[in-house]
């Protein structure tokens, strides 16, 4: 079979994805010091936030969600996936800078499928996260009355969110091709954060927060995980949650596609 036809045969490129999916697996969890942060610093936050900010429940207009955690613990698991996408366009730099990159390009695997086996790799990690995240927040006290329904929902829009992430984050990988400025983007990270409703409900953040939080499409993905967790409409809408997910993961694919291409033409 011809390189071209290779590259268009969706059994074969469905069989590269998984193979550098897997690959992106092994290194992420060789590199203990990129992968933990993503693992640690949001159970950090979480029981910062849980402890200290637990007040903001007796805000006016705050929502009725029992315990504080069940209410910002969608918001850990949105800053665990961030960081599992920073990650992943980090280990791509990496590839970048060894040779490996260069490598797979000679090979015939169609440039989609590059991208695709770093994003399913990381969307696994984002579903590991979702998992470990609630349930910590059920030991410490977070009562989720969506059951197990809005608990599957919830690791769904996790893995979306980890998806998207990870697309964002090979893009720039892409385009830079610098390690060293994608170990810098951390702070990037939390400003994506804060600017959407993760720890405080939309209508309690600061003025131009509450603005710049409705273009934010990880709004909608943190309402939608909430709405899910907690079965309320009153929380977000779980299927604005999934059309901004799947909308952020085609649009974020696309552009490490087009980073990808223009590489390779430079």
């Amino acid at each position: 079979m011809s390189t071209f036809a290779l590259e268009r045969d969706l059994a074969t490129q469905g069989r590269v994805i998984t193979a550098l999916a897997e690959r992106a697996l092994r290194v992420q969890l060789r590199r203990a010091q990129f992968l933990l942060p993503s693992f640690l610093l949001p159970l950090l936050l979480l029981a910062v936030i849980a402890s200290g900010t637990s007040a903001a429940q007796q805000l006016p207009g705050f929502p009725s969600t029992g315990s504080y955690v069940g209410f910002v613990v969608s918001g850990t698991i949105m800053q665990g996936t961030l960081l599992a996408g920073l990650t992943a366009g980090i280990a791509l730099a990496g590839d970048i800078e060894g040779g490996f990159f260069d490598r797979l390009l000679s090979a015939p695997v169609h440039r989609a499928s590059i991208v695709l086996g770093r994003v399913l790799g990381t969307a696994l990690i984002g579903i590991a996260q979702a998992v470990l995240f609630l349930t910590v927040a059920i030991v410490i006290g977070a009562d989720f009355s969506g059951g197990a329904v809005g608990i599957a929902l919830t690791i769904l829009l996790a893995a979306l969110s980890a998806s998207a992430a990870a697309g964002l984050g090979a893009t720039i990988a892409l385009r830079t091709g610098s390690l060293s400025l994608m170990q810098n983007l951390f702070p990037f990270v939390f400003v994506l954060l804060f600017t959407a409703p993760a720890f405080f409900p939309r209508a309690l953040l600061n003025p131009v927060l509450e603005t710049i939080s409705v273009v934010n499409p990880l709004s909608y993905v943190v309402e939608g995980m909430r709405a899910a967790l907690f079965n309320s409409p009153a929380l977000g809408s779980v299927w604005a949650g999934f059309a901004a997910g799947i909308g952020s993961v085609i649009l974020t694919c696309c552009l490490a596609v087009w980073a990808m291409r223009s590489r390779v033409r430079a």
